[in-house]
């Protein structure tokens, strides 16, 4: 059910997504929403966010340690993004986003759980900033600008049904080497 909801999300948003939906595209038994998940919806939303993102974290976090260039660090914070897109064919976006987008009023809990998420992904791309070169205050600002960047060209290759804007945000970016500045 969890992988259920997690797909789902990533297709259509927290609002979107109804645990009937979910038993449906599960196959699971309805009444084990109530036992595995007593804090309803929002629980199982929560569940289903830490699952999509957990692997993708795991992985951007190792692969950042290893980059040797600025260039490979950004093509490695893109490339999950970019394979999502075109395994999924362009169904699928990032979670976090639809996330925020649907609960930002409506569950203060859910969007305080998905900030401290972003917080956490944008905190291992400054690292890759600080790791060539900015100091940390400006490796901050750097993240969050590309952070933007990058949620902007999810929605954008999305509606276009394109890589197209993740690779100029990648390319941009590579570009702009902190020792280069």
């Amino acid at each position: 059910m969890v992988e259920s909801a997690a797909m789902l999300i990533r297709e259509r948003g927290i609002h979107g997504v109804g645990l009937r939906e979910v038993v449906a595209h599960s196959g699971g038994p309805r009444g084990s929403l109530g036992r595995y998940f007593p804090g309803g919806k929002t629980q199982l939303m929560t569940e289903a966010i830490d699952l999509a993102l957990a692997d993708v974290f795991v992985e951007l976090e190792r692969t950042l340690s290893e980059a040797e260039s600025f260039p490979d660090a950004i093509a490695e914070i893109v490339a999950p993004w970019r394979y999502l897109l075109v395994e999924h064919d362009f169904a699928l976006g990032c979670p976090l986003a639809a996330t925020v987008v649907d609960a930002i009023t409506a569950n203060p809990d859910l969007r305080v759980h998905v900030s401290e998420l972003l917080a956490r992904y944008q905190a291992a791309v400054a690292g890759v900033y600080v790791k060539f070169g900015d100091p940390p205050a400006q490796a901050a600002e750097e993240s969050t600008v590309l952070f933007a960047a990058l949620e902007g060209a999810l929605i954008l290759a999305r509606a276009r049904r394109d890589t197209e804007p993740l690779d100029i945000v990648e390319r941009h970016f590579a570009a702009r080497a902190p020792n280069q500045a």
